[in-house]
């Protein structure tokens, strides 16, 4: 991620955009072009000195699948996983105004999309930082979707998903939002999780879980897992097994655990 190690030797001499620069695209190409190396990491700020979002959420945009339209609805997070890079590029949370992505949906409606994917870091803690919250943004959202069209809720970690499953399990029990989540719980051990710095025990992943499928019996769960983290043992390992085991997620990403240079996890023993 260039903008996780922006000294990176391979970066040398190479213009570069950062996550929340992308709206200057056109001015780094033009000076770029004139021999010039630029550098934009910077993180965009509000009138009121907060971080924002990101770009407009109205610039054009040419789609890979002109039938999907995928919105982040906020930057960066709230944790501080030890494992994680993406937090060195992506930074603190920085939330969109819930009116500008209600347009751009609206807009994008016009353009012949049929579904709206909401993706970010973790869609869970949606508006912490602005005074607002996912459920209400979901609900703004679902009165601009068209008969025919859906919506598709992203990523979101078990912390901040807990206190909204009431108003989530309604809302997924809409005919235009799909009965749809990806909760990743990454290990089933309360000791793994605590290294991790995940900030949730095995509990409440299963409390996520039992809560929603309950509420919503067709929901589709999907979740993630790493493997061979740091000081994991035989038994962690297995506790995850039996995680799996007991819930059967149709649909499960298992990923081998990776030292990202920078990262606490990159100095603990193995």
């Amino acid at each position: 991620v260039p903008q996780g190690a922006p000294r990176a030797n391979y970066l040398t001499g190479l213009s570069v955009v950062g996550v929340q620069q992308i709206d200057r695209i056109v001015e780094i190409v033009e000076e770029t072009l004139k021999g010039h190396t630029v550098r934009l990491f910077g993180q965009k700020k509000t009138g009121e000195g907060r971080k924002a979002g990101g770009a407009s959420l109205l610039l054009p945009k040419v789609r890979k699948n002109p039938l999907i339209e995928i919105i982040p609805i906020n930057t960066g997070c709230l944790n501080q996983c030890t494992y994680c890079k993406t937090k060195h590029a992506r930074g603190e949370l920085g939330s969109y105004p819930p009116e500008e992505i209600v347009e751009r949906a609206r807009q994008s409606f016009t353009e012949g999309v049929c579904e709206i994917w909401l993706t970010s870091e973790d869609t869970g803690t949606y508006g912490r930082d602005i005074g607002t919250s996912l459920p209400e943004l979901l609900w703004k959202l679902v009165e601009v979707i068209p008969e025919g069209c859906r919506l598709r809720l992203g990523m979101t970690n078990p912390p901040y998903i807990l206190e909204h499953l009431a108003e989530v399990a309604k809302i997924m029990h809409h005919p235009r939002v799909y009965k749809f989540l990806h909760v990743p719980v990454q290990s089933g051990s309360d000791q793994v999780l605590s290294d991790m710095k995940r900030e949730y025990t095995r509990a409440d992943f299963e409390k996520v879980v039992d809560f929603l499928r309950e509420r919503v019996p067709d929901i589709t769960i999907a979740t993630d897992i790493i493997c061979g983290f740091p000081g994991e043992t035989e038994e962690d390992f297995e506790d995850t097994m039996k995680l799996c085991d007991k819930y059967r997620f149709p649909s499960l990403f298992i990923n081998q655990f990776f030292a990202r240079p920078g990262t606490p996890a990159a100095k603990m023993t193995k």
